[in-house]
């Protein structure tokens, strides 16, 4: 999820809004705690490969707060000192400490992104199938690093993806079928006979 943000961010994290970030915190039962949801601070980038902020951002997944100053009081990390500081032995780590935390940041960070294209706030991010975010269904991520699956709002199912494209994250919705399906008839001005809903697929970008 922070390398959607990532990528969203065209090369400018301070532009990711920072409650959108704020979900990828998370506290480990030995007292260690992500620093990722500072990804809108991150500073001295410019000149780092991709594998290397990825590297980054992982050393940054699981920090012990001794070392580091209340997460309210960073005002900014310097990426290329951190590369530096940490001895690259030191990364690889797994930082996901259960399935469960993963699935629940994975759908609260799509919930945002969807919500702010849908124009109202959504729900139940599952995949196609009505699962989970988790391992077996690639946390809804594709091959191609697209996310699909399935949300809800006002008692509705809709479909959607969010897909990278040259201009940027796209994020597109239709109503789920079974929704569809629960919808009265629309009557034609014509002939009074009924049609069924054309399932038109509404989108727009999110950057």
């Amino acid at each position: 999820m922070a390398r959607l943000l990532w990528n969203a961010s065209e090369g400018n994290p301070s532009r990711i809004p920072e409650h959108y970030a704020e979900h990828l915190g998370h506290t480990y039962a030995d007292g260690a705690v992500s620093l990722v949801p500072l990804l809108p601070k991150f500073e001295d980038y410019s000149e780092l490969e991709d594998f290397e902020i990825e590297d980054a951002i992982e050393m940054l997944g699981k920090v012990n707060p001794e070392d580091w100053p209340a997460i309210e009081e960073i005002s900014g990390i310097s990426l290329e000192e951190l590369l530096r500081v940490y001895d690259e032995s030191a990364t690889g780590f797994d930082f996901v400490e259960d399935n469960l935390g993963t699935a629940e940041k994975v759908e609260k960070v799509l919930t945002e992104i969807i919500s702010s294209v849908f124009g109202a706030k959504v729900s139940n991010i599952r995949s196609e199938k009505g699962f989970f975010p988790n391992p077996k269904n690639n946390f809804l991520q594709e091959d191609d690093g697209t996310f699909a699956g399935m949300f809800s709002y006002d008692g509705n199912k809709f479909l959607f993806e969010i897909a990278p494209s040259e201009s940027g994250w796209l994020c597109t919705y239709r109503m789920h079928a079974d929704s569809l399906d629960k919808l009265p008839p629309i009557h034609s001005e014509d002939d009074d006979s009924k049609s069924d809903y054309t399932r038109r697929l509404r989108h727009r970008g999110w950057k």
